[in-house]
């Protein structure tokens, strides 16, 4: 389980810089509020997701991610995105080191995410941004975390036209420092994403995740198959939005589940020059 969090993670990271910031960009009537927001150098979002998945070797396991977002300009030409994720778990314990036995239930906090993106401003219809992500080893419990402190590259494009959002997120992370007695951290990330903007401000998501953990014995790729539909709306003039997603594991090792159902919810908000 901890390698599943850590991956999971790594997803919402990738996912949040592409999604929360182009979720509302694909659609064909906009309202004042919306066009604010595509229109302001700075937003605040708060992204919540709840992962729940069936079919994993040490059981099921549901996880929760609270995960505030924010940019700001740098200058005119360039803007810094930045996100934190607080990531809360009811999940499996596993084995901390080999020849122990399985653990219990395990409920709490895992690792703290944060991760940096520095963005050029819009110019087109392509968009792309570099930085460091890093993270913390602050689980309430071993079993939710790695107890390691990682670090690594990350980068993000995305492609975008009046009714379509294309993207690609590829992240590799590399442990620094941490307990030496569990396994390091050396994983990559790539993601793919599709969005298709519907009538009456439905939406199409598909946003499969392709990770490596290049030390696990085994299968190290999962290759996960899927999609949902989602819905904007607004509350006191701010734009909200809503998505139901299933996926199936294609590609997996042993253990990881079969199947997860995701629930999200995103509230977003402008703020500053435009």
């Amino acid at each position: 389980m901890v390698r599943c969090l850590n991956s999971r993670r790594v997803f919402l990271l990738v996912a949040a810089c592409i999604a929360v910031s182009d979720v509302w960009r694909p659609v064909s009537a906009q309202s004042e509020s919306v066009r604010e927001l595509r229109e302001a150098r700075s937003f605040f979002a708060l992204p919540v997701e709840l992962d729940v998945d069936r079919g994993a070797a040490n059981g099921n396991a549901a996880i929760m991610r609270i995960m505030p977002l924010y940019t700001f300009p740098l200058g005119d030409s360039w803007k810094l995105v930045n996100m934190t994720i607080v990531t809360l778990a009811d999940a499996p314990g596993t084995p901390l080191y080999p020849g122990e036995p399985g653990a219990g239930k395990v409920t709490g906090a895992s690792d703290i995410l944060h991760a940096s993106f520095f963005t050029p401003e819009r110019s087109g219809r392509f968009i792309w941004g570099v930085g460091p992500m890093l993270s913390l080893p602050t689980a309430t419990d071993p079993a939710l975390g790695s107890e390691k402190w990682s670090l690594g590259p990350a980068f993000r494009l995305t492609y975008t036209t009046e009714n379509w959002n294309l993207g690609v997120v590829a992240g590799q992370r590399w442990s620094i420092a941490g307990t030496s007695n569990r396994d390091d951290v050396n994983q990559l990330v790539i993601r793919g994403f599709v969005r298709r903007g519907l009538p009456d401000d439905w939406y199409f998501v598909s946003a499969p995740l392709i990770v490596a953990n290049w030390d696990a014995e085994g299968e190290n790729w999962s290759v996960p198959l899927g999609g949902g539909f989602g819905r904007k709306f607004e509350i006191r003039g701010h734009p909200w939005a809503w998505s139901v997603q299933g996926y199936y594991n294609v590609i997996k090792p042993d253990a990881a589940p079969d199947w997860f159902a995701r629930f999200a919810i995103i509230a977003a908000i402008p703020f500053g020059e435009k």
